[in-house]
């Protein structure tokens, strides 16, 4: 395939002789770039079109972290600069906060894995919230799951992961109101997972 400077391309294909003059009169020769494409895209006969997917593709220098120490079953093992060993996917969610796919490169050997990551709560994971608490999760709040939010119980900051066990649905007030950080000055309590079940534990308290 050739592309050109204004944008158009030129795809020059071989087949069989038979296969490549069926192909041929299937295309209108008045507009033979559009018909073309229509039909091997499927358009013509109304099936779904497939076309080429863009996907977000982020790359984190690994040196710029720490170090690679090993390969752990389909994982990597990085000592960081805080002398801390963690996995590769665990340094993917401490350096990043956009959904995409995200690269991991050393610049002395190269690619050495790839992650998916997402930040927020997949459709999978929101059904089973709502499962958990159709409405809000702070005591006493009737905001209907579909109206509400889903929260980090133990923030990304921190080293929270989004997963079932570290959400819970929150309206946007009791959202902003819920005390992230454990070390903070206690003002209106925070929600916790206590043996499976979402708790209030008050401002002052530990659990």
């Amino acid at each position: 395939m050739r592309q050109h400077p204004n944008g158009l391309a030129t795809l020059t294909v071989t087949g069989n002789g038979l296969d490549m003059a069926d192909a041929f009169r299937t295309i209108d020769h008045k507009r033979p770039g559009e018909s073309f494409i229509a039909r091997m895209l499927g358009k013509a006969d109304g099936a779904p079109a497939e076309r080429t997917r863009v996907t977000t593709m982020a790359v984190l220098r690994l040196e710029d972290y720490g170090k690679l120490v090993r390969r752990e079953r389909d994982d990597v093992m990085v000592r960081t600069t805080s002398g801390t060993v963690i996995t590769g996917a665990q340094l993917v969610e401490r350096a990043c906060a956009n959904e995409g796919l995200i690269t991991v490169i050393s610049r002395a050997l190269g690619p050495v894995d790839l992650y998916r990551f997402e930040r927020f709560a997949s459709s999978k994971q929101r059904t089973m919230l709502a499962a958990e608490h159709p409405t809000c999760a702070w005591p006493g709040c009737t905001i209907p799951a579909e109206r509400s939010q889903f929260h980090h119980l133990t923030p990304r900051k921190h080293g929270g992961e989004t997963n079932v066990a570290n959400l819970v649905t929150l309206c946007s007030y009791h959202n902003g109101v819920n005390e992230d950080d454990p070390n903070a000055p206690p003002r209106r309590g925070r929600l916790t997972r206590k043996g499976g079940t979402i708790v209030w534990q008050p401002p002052h308290t530990s659990l």
